[in-house]
């Protein structure tokens, strides 16, 4: 059991793969002849063509669909094709579907990476690794020096000033921080992909010090060591690559010791130490893959009205490959049915016997199906590939009927999960007039949300927020509409009311909100498989995600044919009370 814990485990088999029928694959250039090719959707809303999206969009062929990876190219390619089958209009960057992002691969490389300490070189992985660079904590992106003297400096995260006659111009050499000034980072965690950099301490960096050298790598686990040369999607920085501050490192206190010549706890500070020389740096560069929205717009059909626009989003990235860890996938779903209900969310504690008990039953029971399979993808179904696949059946729905009065925006974001980049890039470089939106709407996680699932969950439900945040009449709007609809949704508003888990704040929706526009997220909340491995198609309520579809279509359609746009409330009445300054 304890193997499984480590290896990131378990949850339920809450639909049997045998049930759900597999769709046809979209075979891609460089793929050789199609084995298996997707049925045609049809112009209505239907569960059948939404699993035929979502099993494209999250197939392992995506890889994750990281932003700036192959798969997410692969995933923009799909959609960019079906706004055109569909007849709608490129509204991206050039007359283009694409908008793209200057986003790209930034970090260290390990093979240039070179650390020496009296006269040893060290191993990068086992013996050392360099701080992330970050301007917050004053640690700098790039070191060179050919021999440099060395001083301790007592520990990292202390208040003793350090006097500058005594630094200058020399690597500082500290103990790791304490437990109490860095819990997290004396767990290992504290400084993220850098050791231990996020407990400030500019100290050295004051005091004209050339670098500074952390003894806390012994509490990094292996996996955690090579995160921190494994290079991540980013932005372009804003002035270039360099990030103003001392470079630092993480090393070993054996490392450590040999330039005293004793273990560093038994040293005075400002010690003399024996010479240090390496390099390093952490550079940005340009994606071979675009990460990219693709926007589709339908004209308007009012001669007037057509110059205003609605727009639907969702996000078609997520976050890639599990890396060096993979979990056992009904192992990872039955833990996580019992211990973390809410996903990546949840931070349990040990389970009980109890628990433990009921975890066991789950994997016997997957057993007597499937022998075990490693999982290596995290296929993102949910998150967002399922609002992604309502985004086009919305649009296919739009597309063969009459078009509505206002003109609307398809617009498939990419790198929410980086931090809404996508989305926020879109408003900040808007490829249309800003001021003629007359609302938004946004989808994420549109998969799971059955009674089993989240609370207050049913055939039915529907999470929403923000409609009344900035435009009391939008969600009058909707929920006339939704009193007279032959297909009623129950409504959740509980997470608007509470803002629980910084909820509003979590997806695309607060970029347009940070703009005035006024905007709704629509959810089936967070499940069992948010951000794990085990988020796959085959755990999808597609009849649930194409009823959300039909209320999201007709709220879209009544909102652009409405003969005036919806008014704000003024300054003082909007409601401001969640903080989403990103």
């Amino acid at each position: 059991m304890t193997r499984l814990l480590s290896v990131a485990l378990l949850a339920l088999v809450a639909t049997p793969l045998a049930a759900q029928s597999r769709p046809a694959k979209t075979v891609w250039p460089d793929e050789g002849p199609a084995k298996w090719a997707p049925r045609p959707t049809k112009p209505v809303i239907d569960a059948n063509d939404l699993r035929t999206r979502l099993y494209q969009i999250a197939d392992d062929s995506m890889m994750g669909r990281e932003a700036g990876t192959l798969g997410a190219f692969k995933t923009t390619e799909y959609i960019a094709r079906e706004y055109q089958r569909l007849g709608l209009k490129p509204g991206g960057d050039n007359g283009t579907w694409f908008q793209n992002l200057p986003m790209g691969p930034t970090g260290f490389d390990v093979a240039v990476s070179e650390l020496t300490l009296a006269g040893k070189t060290l191993t990068p992985v086992t013996d050392w690794v360099p701080m992330a660079p970050s301007a917050i904590n004053g640690i700098g992106n790039r070191f060179a020096h050919a021999g440099a003297e060395t001083v301790f400096g007592g520990r990292w995260g202390d208040t003793v000033t350090l006097d500058p006659a005594k630094i200058a111009g020399k690597i500082v050499v500290f103990l790791p921080a304490t437990v109490e000034a860095a819990p997290a980072a004396a767990g290992g965690r504290g400084g993220g992909r850098g050791g231990f950099a996020t407990v400030r301490d500019q100290r050295a960096q004051q005091a004209g010090a050339a670098a500074v050298l952390v003894a806390g790598l012994d509490a990094l686990s292996a996996a955690q060591r090579e995160a921190i040369f494994t290079r991540r999607m980013a932005m372009q920085p804003a002035n270039g690559s360099d990030v103003a501050g001392v470079p630092g490192a993480t090393i070993t206190s054996s490392a450590a010791a040999s330039l005293f010549g004793a273990p560093l706890d038994g040293l005075a500070p400002m010690t003399a130490g024996k010479s240090a020389s390496g390099k390093w740096v952490s550079e940005w560069t340009m994606s071979q893959y675009p990460a990219r929205n693709v926007i589709g717009i339908l004209t308007g059909s009012d001669p007037v009205l057509k110059d205003e626009f609605v727009i639907l989003g969702a996000h078609n990235d997520h976050v890639g490959m599990v890396g060096n860890n993979p979990s056992e996938h009904d192992s990872l779903r039955a833990f996580n049915k019992i211990m973390r209900p809410q996903g990546a969310n949840d931070r349990p504690g040990p389970p009980t016997a109890e628990q433990w008990a009921q975890i066991t039953a789950l994997i016997t029971k997957a057993r007597s199906i499937r022998p075990p399979r490693l999982d290596t993808v995290m296929n993102g179904a949910d998150d967002d590939g399922s609002g992604t696949a309502v985004l086009l059946e919305v649009a296919e729905r739009f597309a063969t009927q009459k078009a509505p009065a206002r003109s609307v925006v398809f617009n498939s974001h990419t790198g929410e999960e980086k931090g809404l980049l996508g989305s926020k890039w879109f408003v900040d470089h808007p490829t249309l007039d800003l001021t003629k939106v007359s609302a938004a709407l946004n989808m994420d996680m549109l998969g799971k949300g059955r009674v089993t699932d989240v609370r207050y969950g049913g055939p039915a439900s529907v999470q929403m927020l923000g409609s009344r945040r900035l435009s009391d009449e939008y969600g009058s709007v909707i929920d006339s509409l939704n009193a007279v609809r032959s297909e009623p949704m129950v409504i959740d508003y509980s997470w608007d009311r509470t803002n629980a888990l910084n909820r509003f704040c979590r997806s695309d929706q607060v970029s347009y909100f940070n703009k005035q526009i006024p905007v709704v997220y629509f959810s089936l909340g967070y499940a069992v498989d948010y951000h794990q491995a085990s988020d796959e198609p085959a755990y999808i309520d597609y009849d649930h995600s194409a009823r959300v579809a039909r209320f999201v279509h007709e709220i879209a359609n009544t909102v652009a044919n409405r003969p005036l746009r919806l008014q704000l409330l003024p300054a003082d009445k909007q409601d401001k009370s969640a903080s989403c300054t990103r």
